[in-house]
């Protein structure tokens, strides 16, 4: 699944990996046409709560300036 990298000027994809990656989720840069996206993997045993899991960790590691 893809996700529009935020526009925000405080956003870094390396660093937003490594605190997700701390967390326990890995995520991929990933091109959807010229738009600038990260990917999530979600092929296997994911439940809701992985999902939420993964939110939660996300709403922590996202950089806004």
């Amino acid at each position: 699944t893809a996700f529009l990298s935020p526009k925000s000027p405080g956003y870094d994809f390396k660093r937003f990996y490594g605190e997700l990656k701390g967390r326990g989720f890995v995520i991929y840069p990933g091109k959807v046409s010229d738009a600038d996206t990260f990917r999530v993997g979600s092929i296997g045993d994911v439940h809701p709560e992985d999902m939420r899991r993964l939110a939660r960790a996300a709403r922590e590691a996202i950089f806004w300036d």
